[in-house]
C-alpha cells in the first residue's frame, strides 16, 4: 500500500482566495512571490461581465489587503476581482456580480472589505432592500456551496453594513494589535471576530508601505486564517471553520491570561493555526 505524506499533501494543496477590491498592484515588493491574476467587473449593457484586467491597483485598498492575504498566507493563490474606482465606489450590481462570480467559480475564500453602509437611524429605502436581499441570497448560496465570505463590519457604530451582518459569513471587526496573528472573538450584530485593523502595516502604492486602519484591513486577516485552515483540512464545513477561528481566539486567550488548556473541538487546532483529527 502507498503511503501518503500528510505534510506533502498538505503542501500541494491549491488554496485560492478571492480578493473583491480596487485591484492589485502585481509589481509591488510585497507581492512578486505572489500567485496572482487579475480579473476586473464591467457593465455590459444592461448587465456586467467579469473579464481580464490589468495587473494595476486604481486607488491602493486592494494591494494593502492583498498584501496582508500573502503575508499570512504566502502558498494562497490570489484572485483579484476589482469593483472600485480610484475613488473607493462601485455600484451595488457590480458588486453582486462580482460576489455572484466569485460563489459560482468557488472560491476557498472570498475577502470582501467592503458593502453597503446603511445609517442605522434612517429606514431602508427600497433599494436598500433589493440589492440587501440579493446579497443575503447569495451569502446563503455561497454558504451551501462551501465558499467561506469574509466581510469587513461597519467602522463607525451608526452605520450596519452588508453583507458584514449576515451570519451565514464570517463578519469582522477591528482590534489594536501588532500581531498579525491576532484574533478575538466578540459576537455583535456587526460582526463575530475581531482582527488586527488599526495603524496597521501594508503595501501602498508606489512600492512603498504606510499605516491602513479600517476594518477593511481586518477582513484580510481572517481570510487569511481560513485559508490557512482550508490548506490543512479541506473538508471542513463553513461552521467547523467558524469554530476552528474562535477556538484560536480563545487558545489566544488563554496564553495572555495565563490559564491552563481546555479542551478544543473535535477539530483540534495547534498554535500555528494548523488541525488535527
Amino acid at each position: 500500500m502507498t503511503e501518503t505524506n500528510p505534510e506533502a499533501a498538505r503542501a500541494s494543496r491549491r488554496v485560492r482566495v478571492a480578493l473583491v477590491d480596487s485591484g492589485v498592484d502585481t509589481s509591488h515588493p510585497w507581492l512578486v512571490h505572489a500567485e496572482l491574476r487579475s480579473l476586473r467587473v464591467e457593465r455590459k449593457g444592461e448587465g456586467y461581465a467579469v473579464g481580464p484586467d490589468d495587473p494595476v491597483d486604481r486607488s491602493g485598498h486592494g494591494t494593502a489587503c492583498a498584501g496582508i492575504i500573502h503575508r499570512l498566507a504566502p502558498f494562497a493563490e490570489i484572485t483579484s476581482v476589482c469593483v472600485l474606482s480610484p475613488e473607493g465606489r462601485c455600484s451595488r450590481d457590480g458588486l453582486l456580480a462580482a460576489v455572484r462570480f466569485c460563489v459560482r467559480e468557488g472560491f476557498d475564500v472570498v475577502n470582501l472589505s467592503l458593502g453597503i453602509d446603511v445609517p442605522k437611524g434612517a429606514p431602508l429605502r427600497p433599494t436598500d432592500y433589493k440589492s440587501i436581499v440579493e446579497l443575503y441570497e447569495i451569502a446563503d448560496i455561497a454558504y451551501t456551496a462551501g465558499v467561506v465570505l469574509v466581510a469587513s463590519g461597519p467602522n463607525a457604530s451608526a452605520f450596519r453594513t452588508y453583507p458584514g451582518r449576515f451570519k451565514s459569513l464570517i463578519g469582522v471587526g477591528r482590534a489594536s494589535s501588532d500581531d498579525p496573528e491576532f484574533l478575538r472573538t466578540e459576537i455583535t450584530v456587526d460582526w463575530e471576530i475581531l482582527a488586527p485593523g488599526n495603524d496597521v502595516l501594508a503595501p501602498a502604492l508606489g512600492g512603498g508601505e504606510r499605516r491602513w486602519t479600517g476594518t477593511s484591513f481586518a477582513a484580510p486577516h481572517v481570510a487569511a486564517h481560513v485559508a490557512r485552515l482550508r490548506r490543512d483540512r479541506s473538508d471542513l464545513s463553513i461552521q467547523d471553520i467558524k469554530a476552528a477561528l474562535h477556538a484560536l481566539a480563545a487558545r489566544r486567550l488563554e496564553r495572555e491570561a495565563g490559564l491552563p488548556r481546555v479542551s478544543m473541538p473535535p477539530a483540534q487546532i495547534d498554535h500555528g493555526g494548523a488541525l488535527s483529527s
